[in-house]
């Protein structure tokens, strides 16, 4: 029984060992990554914190997933200028709040030029429109002047070409000349009585 046990513990032992010695590794394609917010991992030259530091990661840095070892828990990654072994935990494929937040910055920026070039749009079609207003106002008052300018012409060639019997003094001027004819022609039209008849 003794003996039984012993060689159970030999077998489980030496299969840890070799699992140890062995990483199985998996996931070997490669894909975009980023470091966890709020933290400063360490880069490690191998699978496990044993290995030697050669550098470090920031919090939300954008990397590319390499492949991972599943035995120990890290994944190799690659930064802008070297490659690296990470803990799998540190390691999220989805942009971290410090990544969207410089991407909302850069968003609002534009935005802020949009908005301040719109605004400046604005006020300059503001000047047009009120440019455009005084014109018409303008135009307006000239086309007023020239409907009285008009009225004035009009009524002055109505008068100078009115018909001869509408002018007054021609008018008084007719009926006295038709008056004096009548006056010097009556008596000539009228026969003139004889002395006897006047006597009879």
């Amino acid at each position: 029984m003794f003996r039984l046990i012993k060689s159970s513990l030999l077998v489980l032992f030496f299969a840890s060992v070799s699992s140890f010695h062995s990483p199985v590794l998996a996931q070997d394609t490669s894909k975009p990554a980023y470091i966890s917010d709020a933290l400063y991992v360490f880069l490690h030259s191998g699978p496990s914190n044993q290995y030697r530091i050669i550098g470090s990661l920031n919090a939300g840095q954008s990397i590319t997933f390499l492949r991972e070892d599943t035995t120990t828990g890290y994944v190799e990654v690659q930064s802008e200028n070297r490659t690296g072994w990470v803990q799998k935990e540190f390691v999220k494929y989805s942009p971290g709040l410090a990544f969207q937040m410089a991407e909302l910055k850069k968003q609002y920026a534009n935005h802020d030029t949009v908005v301040n070039t719109l605004r400046t749009e604005q006020i300059e079609l503001t000047k047009q429109r009120d440019n455009a207003i005084a014109e018409r106002d303008e135009m307006h008052e000239k086309l007023n002047q020239a409907n009285k300018a008009y009225e004035q012409l009009k009524a002055q060639v109505d008068t100078a070409y009115a018909p001869i019997w509408e002018k007054p003094m021609v008018l008084g001027a007719i009926i006295m000349f038709v008056g004096l004819l009548f006056g010097l022609l009556l008596p000539l039209l009228v026969p003139k009585r004889t002395n006897s008849e006047r006597w009879m």
